[in-house]
């Protein structure tokens, strides 16, 4: 059975000797290693660097033997605060630890570095899996890549009503809200991300040579450096997955790089927010550490050039380049296009049953629905309404495309969660189908990709995770008035009807 955790306030532990909870260990023992967790994790190339010693009393260090590869640039020190120089050789064989014996004040702390072995793992080659997600569509991302593997697994999702914790796989341990049903609060998010972070520390203790998978909103990014990096774990053994959050993903994009005059001081602006921080030993010191906070909306886009990042879409052909220099930069980004409905199907079929579990969809119910008839299946997506107009509107839609597909389809219509209006559209629509206005509708879609043969209405992210030939008309002018990418998604749409 996996683990449902609820976020309750953690107690400070103990990761090597070395307290996590580093302020209160250095006014208790009046001695500190950089920030307290007890080890600092490089990767294989040589390279020269630093740790800081911050101490009451004077100190010394001493080697294990068989760290020849390890060089300290001194071995003692007064009271106050030290840089100790450390250079490292280059590895050319396995993963290697050298321990560190500080004694200051009576007292011995130890502290380990490490240097991994060249890392070749792929980023579905992560020994552990840790799931960030706040928005719909990236939980929904990441629930369907828990299942498709067996890993242990670290799962966090904000908006806690997506999925059922008690259906995930005994796998995967899930961290939830204080009140499951609701949302996560900024309390919550905070003590997630403490408990997430000792859990990263904890795992690196045990096996110092893990690979771990970070798969978190893209909007969210910053979490691969802050949670990992900024922890001494080596960069290379943090593969950073970061999944659309949907429209924000080309809006920001867009927003940020479309104009021309712009987009090369802006890209230029948040490589160097990025490349400020301090890759190779983790943010040790104040001025390289992150700002507060989760949200990062400026740096997947120059983050999916960077080592072990990758930007994962569901089509990078909307990911706009107006100028030359944007061009070459779309190029350079890592990006992968990955259709939700391609992941649920390339899962086996008890993985699948378990995936509506978990979203509380019951799949049986509505194949049967739509395996009713011999007829075709159309789908309507409705809106939600600020007047009487809008409202009227709708119907009007509704009553046309019965008119012109009622004959040879099944008309089925999916109200928004806020539509109070279409409630009676059974009794007043002869042949329509009212689907459940709460219903997860992303996953319906995806589970019923084969049944549903047309499926159009009022603009939706829907649209970005369905193939653009099952979409057959959208109650627009155009695509030109559409929001973006939808407006890039049909610009060349020949078959797509525009009905207003």
């Amino acid at each position: 059975m996996m683990k449902i955790l609820k976020l309750l306030p953690l107690a400070c532990t103990i990761i090597l000797g070395a307290a996590s909870c580093s302020d209160d260990d250095k006014e208790q023992t009046g001695f500190q290693i950089d920030d307290g967790s007890g080890f600092l994790s490089l990767d294989a190339a040589a390279r020269s660097g630093s740790i800081a010693i911050t101490a009451n009393n004077s100190w010394s260090v001493t080697q294990d033997k068989d760290s020849e590869w390890l060089t300290l640039s001194t071995t003692s020190g007064a009271a106050g605060r030290t840089e100790i120089g450390i250079m490292l050789e280059a590895n050319p064989g396995e993963a290697r630890n050298a321990g560190l014996t500080f004694n200051s004040g009576g007292r011995t702390y130890p502290f380990v570095i490490t240097q991994s072995a060249h890392v070749t793992a792929d980023f579905d080659d992560a020994d552990h899996c840790f799931y960030i997600t706040f928005g719909t569509l990236p939980t929904l991302y990441a629930g369907l890549h828990v299942l498709s593997h067996d890993k242990p697994s670290y799962v966090f999702f904000q908006r806690s009503q997506t999925f059922r914790p008690e259906e995930f796989p005994a796998h995967a341990e899930v961290t939830i809200a204080a009140d499951p049903s609701a949302n996560a609060t900024d309390e919550d998010m905070e003590r997630m991300r403490t408990a997430m972070k000792q859990q990263i520390l904890k795992i690196n203790v045990e096996d110092p040579t893990a690979v771990f998978g970070l798969y978190v909103d893209d909007l969210r990014c910053g979490i691969g450096y802050d949670w990992f990096v900024a922890q001494g774990i080596d960069s290379t053994r943090v593969k950073v997955s970061m999944l659309s959050d949907g429209t924000g993903t080309y809006n920001n994009f867009y927003n940020y790089f479309g104009d021309p005059a712009t987009a090369e001081q802006n890209w230029e602006n948040y490589a160097a927010q990025v490349e400020a921080l301090d890759w190779q030993h983790g943010g040790r010191f104040p001025e390289t550490r992150m700002p507060d906070g989760f949200d990062f909306y400026e740096w997947p886009y120059y983050l999916a050039t960077r080592p072990n990042y990758r930007l994962v879409l569901q089509d990078d052909d909307l990911l706009e380049a107006t100028s030359p220099f944007m061009t070459e930069r779309l190029q350079q980004m890592r990006t992968e296009s990955k259709q939700p409905y391609e992941l649920l199907a390339s899962l086996p079929a008890e993985a699948r049953q378990r995936f509506f579990r978990m979203a509380g969809f019951d799949y049986d119910a509505f194949a049967a629905l739509f395996d009713a008839s011999p007829k075709k299946n159309l789908v309507i997506i409705g809106t939600s309404h600020t007047s009487e107009e809008s409202e009227a509107q709708q119907a009007a839609y509704v009553e046309r495309i019965i008119g012109d597909y009622g004959t040879a389809y099944d008309i089925f219509f999916k109200p928004h969660p806020a539509d109070s209006s279409s409630s009676n559209y059974e009794e007043r629509f002869e042949g329509l189908t009212l689907l459940p206005g709460q219903m997860p509708f992303e996953i319906f879609v995806w589970s019923l990709l084969d049944k549903v043969d047309l499926i159009g209405g009022y603009s939706s992210t829907v649209f970005l995770t369905v193939p653009v030939e099952k979409t057959g008309f959208i109650f627009a002018a155009n695509a030109e008035s559409l929001p973006r990418p939808l407006n890039v998604l049909f610009r060349n749409a020949e078959h797509v009807r525009w009905i207003q």
